[in-house]
């Protein structure tokens, strides 16, 4: 919502030829710019309050203590100092930091391994590392190419258990996480690496 009313608004400011639209901004400068600068952050704040307490509910309910807290932020935008002390907006989409002794975590799918690793703070990859596997095909592709009953199949047969979610996020509509993570060692070092076995996802 956050987005939408403020890319409308950027439209309005930038008047762009129509085939350019989506190419819209608002200057930080401005009073809208700061309004949108202010929103976004806050909406990333009440996510990260959010996972916080899922994490706190999930660990009293299982009787554990956790012993450290990594939280993967992705598809934001930070301020940040880049190469030779500049600052600027560093926009992660599909992405999530990376920086040297960051902790991170980057999944595959509901069926595939997830990593827990180190950012090793690569200036010319802006301090970034892929935040996932990443998709094969579009969301509408996994949904004309997998039924309900195959993606319950696969689940069961991996041992998953599935709250909510639907065929868009079908394990075999993602891209290979073994090769995906070898791709990016030098700008991430792998500390673990995972297994799912329950997954809560938004009903569609």
């Amino acid at each position: 919502a956050i987005a939408k009313h403020y890319s409308l608004l950027a439209r309005e400011v930038c008047r762009l030829p129509r085939e350019a639209q989506h190419f819209a901004w608002l200057d930080l400068d401005s009073e809208a710019g700061q309004e949108y600068w202010m929103s976004m952050n806050l909406a990333g704040d009440y996510a990260r309050a959010c996972h916080e307490r899922i994490h706190l509910n999930l660990a009293k309910a299982l009787g554990l203590k956790p012993l450290a807290n990594v939280n993967n932020h992705h598809n934001f935008a930070w301020k940040e100092e880049i190469a030779q002390g500049r600052m600027a907006i560093v926009h992660r989409k599909g992405a999530t930091p990376a920086q040297k002794g960051q902790a991170g975590l980057i999944p595959g799918s509901m069926a595939t391994p997830g990593y827990l690793v180190c950012g090793k703070g690569v200036e010319d990859a802006l301090n970034s590392a892929s935040h996932g596997a990443g998709r094969a095909m579009s969301r509408q592709k996994a949904k004309d190419s997998f039924t309900q009953s195959a993606l319950k199949k696969m689940l069961s047969q991996a041992g998953v258990t599935l709250i909510g979610g639907s065929v868009e996020e079908m394990p075999l509509a993602y891209k290979d996480i073994d090769r995906v993570m070898h791709t990016q060692e030098t700008l991430v070092e792998v500390q673990g690496r995972f297994m799912p076995r329950i997954v809560r996802m938004n009903k569609e």
